[in-house]
C-alpha cells in the first residue's frame, strides 16, 4: 500500500481499494490522395489525450461507414469522454453525456 495515501490508522480500516481506469479520447481525421486529388483517402484516428497514444485508426473515405469501423475498434477501451470537431459522424453516433 502506498504509505503516502493513508495514515497508519486509516490503512487499518481499508480492506480493499478499487481503481477504475477511464480514457479521454480525441477523435479526428485527415486526408491524403492516391494518384490525384479526386481519389481522396481519409485516416480516422482516436488518441488517448493524456498520453498521446493512438488507440485505433482506420483508412477509408469520409463517410459514416468508415467512422463506424473506427468506433467499433474503440469500443474495447473504457473511454468516458470524447473530444471531436464538428464533423457530422461524430455527433450522429457518439452519445452525448450529461455533465
Amino acid at each position: 500500500m502506498n504509505p503516502y495515501f493513508l495514515t497508519n490508522q486509516e490503512s487499518e480500516t481499508v480492506k480493499a481499494l478499487e481503481i477504475e481506469i477511464r480514457f479521454s479520447s480525441e477523435l479526428d481525421e485527415f486526408w491524403s490522395f492516391v494518384g490525384n486529388k479526386s481519389n481522396q483517402r481519409w485516416t480516422w484516428y482516436g488518441i488517448e489525450r493524456n498520453s498521446g497514444v493512438i488507440l485505433a485508426w482506420h483508412n477509408g473515405k469520409r463517410q459514416d461507414k468508415d467512422f463506424l469501423v473506427l468506433w467499433e475498434m474503440l469500443e474495447r477501451f473504457p473511454i468516458s469522454l470524447y473530444h471531436t470537431d464538428d464533423w457530422g459522424s461524430y455527433s450522429k453516433y457518439i452519445p452525448s453525456t450529461d455533465i
